[in-house]
């Protein structure tokens, strides 16, 4: 596994790329790196960014990222294990990228839905190091991604590098079907009803019923408005497959 691919969403290299073999996994002195990392993490206002134990118990949350957790601040979410404040599949598949993170010494990028919105996590392994011990602890930077960037990252990336989330948290989308996930998903992809009926093998009528089924559960008529929610979740065919592990969300009602 290289580290191009953790430079950023654009794939461009940094400066330390050019190191034949430079170490993922960053050290730092126990005390000082806490008033680091805890300065550091507070500071940010524009993306979700936490630092945790490879056994998910978080240490330190910005604002953004304490808001994943209902009723949670970021003081109250400091000792808790995220199986105790999230849906426990959810949890313990994400604990699982955590732990695989440590392991192997390297950044690890998880493509998601949360909240009805796609993100792109990136976990970074960090020893601590501290009177000879050393503790390992991961810092996760969660930012929302659009359906170029997405796609621009499956481009670039492997599946070394690059994972997808099998459980997802569809947000408003869980009232959805299957078929009309995938419906509305290439709706968001920019295709017209006789395009989305030959891509579904199904008639045009089917997915016009489809689309009128859509905007009735969502409490939404206006097809601009549903290929805005399926572009900010940037909505793909196949997460009509994986798993749903959402809280219950109160459906839009008709303006």
């Amino acid at each position: 596994m290289t580290d191009e691919a953790f430079s950023g969403h654009s794939g461009q290299p940094n400066a330390q790329d050019s190191q034949s073999d430079a170490l993922s996994l960053f050290q730092l002195d126990g005390r000082s790196s806490q008033l680091i990392l805890q300065s550091m993490i507070r500071g940010f206002h524009s993306t979700k960014i936490l630092a945790c134990t490879p056994q998910g118990v978080i240490l330190f949350a910005n604002k953004l990222a304490a808001k994943i957790f209902a009723g949670e601040s970021p003081d109250s979410v400091i000792g808790k294990n995220l199986v105790d404040m999230a849906p426990s599949d959810w949890a313990l598949e994400r604990i699982e990228y955590l732990k695989h993170s440590v392991d192997t010494k390297r950044p690890l990028m998880v493509i998601e839905i949360l909240m009805g919105t796609r993100l792109c996590s990136t976990i970074s392994p960090i020893e601590l190091g501290d009177n000879g011990k050393s503790d390992r602890i991961l810092l996760v930077t969660v930012e929302q991604i659009t359906p170029n960037e997405l796609h621009r990252l499956r481009q670039q990336c492997n599946s070394e590098q690059l994972i997808d989330a099998r459980i997802h948290d569809l947000g408003p989308l869980s009232v959805l079907s299957p078929r009309e996930l995938e419906v509305l998903a290439l709706m968001g992809q920019g295709l017209r009803q006789k395009q989305i009926a030959e891509r579904l093998h199904r008639s045009v009528s089917t997915v016009d019923r489809h689309r009128e089924r859509i905007g009735e559960k969502l409490g939404i008529a206006d097809r601009v408005e549903l290929v805005g929610l399926a572009r900010e979740a940037a909505l793909e065919v196949e997460d009509s497959k994986r798993f749903n592990a959402s809280f219950e969300y109160p459906k839009k009602q008709p303006s």
